[in-house]
């Protein structure tokens, strides 16, 4: 079984999740412009609760955002100087995914489009299925006019602060992006070897934003 290191910090949130095996050990606390000076703690935290060492790290896995532009540099840098560094593999998702993954956990739903209000009038549409543990997503930027001409398919549901925008009907009750989540798909992808080199970690960030604003 993977040992994997899971990282989730574009929100106020700073969410990590650390597995051994079959084992998981989960730090999810709210703690705004925090996480830089908090995370490496967190994450030693963790491997001391858990008894592992990086030296048995199979695997990170990393939230890319969009979110804050402090927290999706520091999670993806993180992730990529551990994986550099112990010449591990790595899996990402976008905040938006883990959002929608929560509401399929909590709801069963099978297609869900994440909507999130990027900056200069533009939202970002995370289009969401479910397939055998892992999530399978067609994301874009497009102007907030346009979206209200997207053809979405029947049944569709919707999630993110975007929808307050745009009053689209099957509007979901937005959650939290989870670390545990992310670590649940990761087991899945590196299980297929369905996972990308430490270089590939590529952040997404707002539109020129400031620094620690919500996405949700």
């Amino acid at each position: 079984m993977a040992n994997i290191l899971a990282l989730e910090t574009s929100t106020d949130i700073c969410s990590v999740s650390l597995s051994r095996g079959e084992e998981i050990f989960n730090f999810h606390q709210l703690m705004p412009k925090q996480h830089t000076e908090n995370l490496f703690g967190i994450i030693s935290g963790l491997f001391e609760e858990s008894g592992l060492s990086f030296e048995k790290l199979d695997g990170v896995a990393v939230a890319v955002g969009p979110g804050s532009y402090t927290g999706v540099r520091l999670a993806c840098s993180v992730a990529q100087g551990i994986a550099f560094s112990h010449d591990i593999k790595a899996v990402t998702l976008s905040s938006l995914e883990l959002l929608s993954l929560e509401a399929h956990r909590n709801l069963g739903l099978e297609r869900i489009n994440c909507i999130s209000a990027a900056n200069q009038g533009k939202v970002y549409v995370a289009e969401s299925s479910f397939v055998d543990g892992d999530i399978l997503t067609k994301m874009k930027l497009i102007d907030q006019e346009s979206i209200l001409r997207e053809s979405f398919p029947e049944n569709s549901h919707f999630i993110g602060e975007g929808c307050e925008l745009l009053q689209f009907e099957n509007q979901l009750r937005d959650g939290q992006p989870r670390a545990s989540l992310l670590l649940e798909v990761a087991k899945v992808r590196f299980s297929k070897g369905n996972c990308i080199e430490a270089e590939s970690i590529l952040p997404i960030y707002f539109n020129d934003e400031n620094s620690w604003k919500k996405i949700i």
